[in-house]
């Protein structure tokens, strides 16, 4: 009775195991369908002007605040958004105050307002956003202007469909990413309408510090809007300093 029961969950496993791998071949599948097209639709894209939160998690937490506030990017040159600009106030400070920034740039110089000393600093070089720098680019998505946005999540090592999910107020696949070499992964949601990102996850296992991850959700997406390039200039409010240096 054994044996006959044995030979008869042999081949029950053996269905089970091909149907595993069926699904991981059709969720696989419809990520990468997902995926070209949200590619495709965010190559079209010639800027955007958004609202948006980030939240960090675990070791994250270490290196980045929770922050809340408005980004705009404009066009690629070199590798990064031509133009950008972000206005930033964190959440969960690490200090005793927010910290409320305002910066950015349009290639040729770049600009830093720090609210809370009242101080504004600009130059040639990035460098002058000093240590604020990693707030503002953690808040800026610039695979909205990305001249191939999607090019690594697209040749990734593993692809998931994990179904739909409501991202402010907004219907999105959802898809998990393993990228080539399996060192990193993300999670990334598009709209099922316009197939634009709306929520971004990017996942960290720090060797003996821990895991963790940042999440950067955009809501109120206004693409190509109508942007004053002034924007992308140091303008001080009354009553601040312009300080001829790099910010701390």
């Amino acid at each position: 009775m054994k044996r006959a029961l044995g030979i008869v969950m042999v081949p029950v496993l053996a269905v089970l195991v091909g149907a595993e791998g069926r699904a991981e071949e059709d969720s696989k599948a419809k990520a990468l369908e997902i995926l070209q097209k949200a590619d495709a639709a965010t190559r079209a894209v010639k800027s955007v002007r958004y609202r948006g939160h980030s939240q960090p998690s675990g070791v994250a937490e270490r290196f980045f605040s929770a922050a809340e506030g408005e980004g705009i990017v404009m066009g690629w040159a070199s590798g990064i958004p031509e133009r950008f600009w972000a206005h930033v106030k964190t959440t969960r400070p690490r200090g005793d105050e927010p910290v409320e920034l305002t910066g950015g740039g349009d290639g040729d110089s770049y600009f830093i307002i720090d609210h809370r000393s009242r101080k504004g600093y600009e130059d040639m070089d990035p460098a002058v956003m000093g240590s604020g720098a990693r707030t503002l680019q953690s808040f800026v998505m610039a695979e909205f202007v990305d001249d191939a946005p999607f090019d690594d999540e697209l040749g990734a090592e593993e692809l998931e469909y994990q179904g739909i999910e409501v991202v402010e107020g907004i219907e999105c696949h959802k898809i998990h990413i393993t990228y080539r070499g399996g060192q990193q992964e993300s999670t990334w949601f598009f709209s099922t309408e316009d197939f634009l990102p709306r929520r971004s996850v990017r996942h960290f296992d720090i060797p003996q510090q821990g895991e963790g991850a940042v999440v950067m959700t955009v809501s109120k997406l206004e693409v190509d809007p109508v942007i004053d390039p002034k924007i992308f200039k140091l303008v001080l409010p009354d009553g601040y300093e312009q300080i001829d240096d790099f910010a701390p």
